[in-house]
């Protein structure tokens, strides 16, 4: 057990996190590793020019360390994948610049990699703002992903967990080989659920454990904290055809998502997708009933651009600080 680890962190604007999240990195106790930091640069030179600087001194200190600024704002999925083509190790772990890494994750995940599978994925603990730990919400999300009813060891029907988004990227030991050919779509910004999903269309193998190796910062700088973008996934998961056993996640999972991803068609001016996705047998029949499914569908019917302003209007009489805050 002597594989090269890349562990790849892009970055963009938190220098604080940051430091803790390669501080995690270099204190594994797996060895055989390096850390590559990619950088989106930030409209604020200044912030750009900290970060930078932090990390060329950090190269300079340690050569497990190698830093990238890229030329310009690549977008987050395309930073990840920025960090993954720089990948020398047969293994790769991208994380989050404001997460961190158990010292054992790297070790613990080779341990079951000899035989080679695409994906070793685990648990993680939530972490506040400040790296305290959340039990309570680490559990409700354990839970809510299913990783309580997982059985440890290879997965029989890996694309059945992927469709429950039971497999996340910042507690994954990925074979970089496999990662670098399918990559994360980059027009959206929550690319690993499509990954995983096709990769276990591939025939990716994959194998759980249920060990808890990484945390993951909840905080008001945070992606998800924001509110994703989730409506070009959405367009890229209905087209898939599924087997019957998988069948029932995919459209729990579309269930999930398409009510809101109607709302950022609608404010983007995507009716065309909008459409498709209410047209779907996977836009719940519930929300059809509900005063928003009426909005939106009616707006969506619309000729354009009059459905995108009708719905324009509403959405902002309901939501004025929430639109101010996404155009901000």
């Amino acid at each position: 057990m002597n594989e090269l680890v890349t562990i790849g962190i892009p970055t963009y604007s938190r220098l604080d996190y940051l430091k803790e999240s390669v501080s995690s990195a270099l204190a594994q106790t797996y060895s055989n590793i390096e850390v590559v930091i990619t950088q989106n640069p930030h409209p604020d030179s200044s912030v750009t020019e900290a970060i930078a600087a932090w990390c060329r001194e950090m190269a300079n200190q340690n050569a497990k360390v190698r830093y990238h600024l890229n030329p310009r704002n690549l977008g987050q999925s395309a930073n990840f994948n920025a960090a993954a083509d720089a990948a020398r190790g047969e293994y790769l772990m991208l994380i989050g610049d404001d997460d961190r890494l158990l010292p054992d994750c790297v070790e613990a995940r080779l341990r079951v990699a000899q035989s080679k599978p695409q994906v070793v994925f685990s648990n993680y603990y939530l972490i506040g703002p400040g790296g305290e730990r959340l039990p309570e919400a680490t559990d409700a999300l354990t839970r809510r992903r299913r990783r309580d009813r997982l059985p440890p060891g290879e997965l029989a029907n890996p694309e059945m967990w992927a469709w429950q988004r039971s497999v996340v990227l910042e507690a994954a030991l990925i074979q970089t080989s496999a990662f670098q050919r399918l990559r994360f779509r980059e027009d959206h910004d929550c690319p690993d659920t499509e990954f995983f999903i096709l990769l276990a269309r591939g025939g990716g193998r994959f194998v759980f454990t249920p060990e808890y190796v990484s945390e993951v910062r909840l905080h008001i700088r945070s992606s998800n904290t924001a509110g994703l973008r989730t409506h070009q996934l959405v367009g890229y998961l209905l087209p898939i055809q599924v087997s019957a056993e998988v069948e029932p996640y995919k459209r729990e999972l579309l269930n999930l998502l398409t009510p809101h991803a109607i709302s950022l068609c609608m404010l983007d001016g995507d009716v065309e997708l909008a459409r498709r996705i209410l047209d779907s047998p996977y836009y719940p029949g519930s929300e059809r009933r509900r005063l928003r499914g009426i909005v939106q569908r009616s707006c969506a019917s619309l000729p354009e651009p009059l459905g995108r302003s009708v719905y324009q209007v509403i959405h902002r009489a309901k939501n004025p600080q929430r639109l101010r805050r996404n155009s901000s």
